[in-house]
This record gives C-alpha cells, sequence and structure tokens, in this order.
C-alpha cells in the first residue's frame, strides 16, 4: 500500500506519532492537506454586469488523514487506533510534520486542532482510522526560524580618551550602522518578529520593499527608550509589542501609528532591506529580524 507522504507526524509536547508505520503494521493510505477556505467579498455591481470583487484573505483549512492497521503486518489494531486519542482532544494543538518528495528543504509544519476521530471496530483483523483537523493558520511554514541582524551603528563617535602626544594614533573605524536584505523563498508574504537591543531612544525600525523601493516604518514614540540589556519585540503576526518578550511589559501604545503600521516580507524574488534608526545609541544597539517561511503546499 502506497505512502500518503514519505514522512509525516504529529508532535504534542514530548509525545511524537508517525501517521505511518511499516514496522508497526499500520499505513497511510491517503493524507489530504486541502486547500483553506477563501473568504469571498463579493458585491454585485447595482447597474451592470458582473461583481465587485475585492476577496484577498484566506480562512482555516481542513486536513485529513486515512490510516489503516492490519493484524496480519504486526499490527496490535486497537492500540494503533487509540495511539492517536492524545492529539484528538480538541482543546490540544497539535503540530502536523510532513515531509514531501521535493528539493530544498521540504519539511513543513501546521498547527491543528481535532475535528473528527473515527476507527469503527469492525472484525480482528483491520482497524480503518480517519483523523480529521483543522488548521486556523492557513499556511504551513518551515519548522526552521531564520534571523537577521541590523546595526544601528553608535551616536558617538569611535575612539578614546588620551593625553595629546606625536604622533597620534587613530583606532581603526567601528561601529558603522549596516542593512540587512531578508528574502523568503516561500509562496506567500511573511509577517516577522522584529527584536530591538538597546540602548536607543525612539527606536524605528525601516522595511524597505524591493524592487519597488517602498517603505514601511516601526516607530516608537519620542519617550520611549530600551535600556542596555533589554530589548523589545515587536511580533507582526501575534500583533504584540513586548519588553523583554515579557507580555506583563506592554508596549503596544508606544508605537507612533500614524507613521507605522505591521512590516510584512515579500515572497522571492522580492525582498526587503531592514535598518534601524534611533538616537543614543551604542556599539551593541541592534535590530533582529527573524520569521520562518510559508506555504500553501
Amino acid at each position: 500500500m502506497p505512502a500518503c507522504a514519505r514522512r509525516a507526524w504529529l508532535t504534542l509536547g514530548a509525545l511524537t506519532v508517525a501517521l505511518e508505520d511499516q514496522t508497526a503494521g499500520y499505513f497511510c493510505s491517503s493524507l489530504d492537506l486541502g486547500y483553506p477556505a477563501v473568504r469571498e467579498v463579493i458585491n454585485n455591481r447595482p447597474d451592470q454586469n458582473g461583481a465587485d470583487d475585492r476577496t484577498n484573505l484566506l480562512g482555516p483549512r481542513a486536513v485529513t488523514a486515512n490510516l489503516v492497521a492490519l493484524t496480519g503486518a504486526g499490527a496490535v489494531i486497537d492500540d494503533v487506533a487509540d495511539s492517536f486519542a492524545p492529539f484528538m482532544d480538541p482543546s490540544a494543538r497539535p503540530t502536523l510534520h510532513y515531509v514531501l518528495d521535493r528539493p530544498g528543504t521540504p519539511e513543513r509544519v501546521l498547527t491543528v486542532r481535532a475535528a473528527n476521530y473515527t476507527w469503527p471496530v469492525a472484525g480482528p483483523y483491520q482497524r480503518d482510522i480517519q483523523l480529521a483537523f483543522v488548521a486556523a493558520d492557513p499556511y504551513a511554514a518551515d519548522p526552521a526560524t531564520h534571523t537577521l541582524t541590523a546595526w544601528a551603528g553608535s551616536s558617538t563617535a569611535p575612539g578614546r580618551a588620551y593625553n595629546l602626544t606625536y604622533p597620534r594614533l587613530y583606532p581603526a573605524g567601528g561601529n558603522v550602522a549596516n542593512t540587512v536584505t531578508v528574502t523568503s523563498p516561500g509562496d506567500v508574504a511573511v509577517r516577522p518578529l522584529i527584536r530591538i537591543y538597546g540602548p536607543i531612544t525612539k527606536p524605528q525600525a525601516v522595511i524597505q520593499a524591493q524592487p519597488s523601493g517602498t517603505n514601511s516604518y516601526v516607530t516608537f514614540g519620542p519617550a520611549f527608550s530600551v535600556a542596555g540589556g533589554h530589548w523589545v519585540d515587536v511580533d507582526a503576526a501575534a500583533r504584540t509589542v513586548y519588553v523583554d518578550s515579557d507580555p506583563t511589559q506592554n508596549a503596544l501604545g508606544q508605537i507612533d501609528w500614524t507613521a507605522s503600521t505591521w512590516p510584512y516580507i515579500p515572497p522571492a524574488p522580492a525582498s526587503a532591506i531592514v535598518s534601524l534608526n534611533g538616537q543614543s545609541t551604542s556599539a551593541v544597539t541592534q535590530l533582529q529580524v527573524s520569521w520562518n517561511d510559508r506555504y500553501l503546499t
């Protein structure tokens, strides 16, 4: 019986169960990753044919796996069926991992919740098992998190204090601001996590889309500062802003929303140039941008 994928498995905390294990006598006859529901926004044109279609968002996606456990292949068929029970509690949020036949980084992950779980008892030799899930986030993700760093540069000139003697010696230049270019090979744009490390006052992250050259910003107010040894997280996917990654230190209200928007990284071949501006910076002031590539497949 052919496998539904080269590999597929469920994880929940420290628990992992494969969707197919030939050594345990059960097989995956099909894994349907589905297509997300399309959230249609359509209005009929009142005085002419056709419609105004402003649809651009997706809803949840349904995922179904069909398994069969065979006594003749060595399975304890009822034990196979109930091994999936922890993943089928609708309050749980297991992660579905799968690897298909494709180049590059083929593993994808979906966070799912149970929608249906059937394994009818019909004889001692075979159990047909169906696992049905819903993924609230319609996009599958690369499990590997990518991170790049942009330095703000020191707001004071590099050098040292010394008595004036000859010959004069100057240190090599340093503390230079730089940018990073972020490229995501996924199918869709990604909303990154931007982490800004202090010291810095009135930090501003700049995201310039390429090749359009269009800038977007995350700009904090003039009274906001991040001390040395601390940081602020701007999570564009979760739409949260926390100091030191602490939910009790909410800094969402410190952003100047007249000059800001939640940033995104367009999919390749487009890219984004990311940089950090601010005042009272030092040689360690930096911005880290982190993201996971996202896919429809």
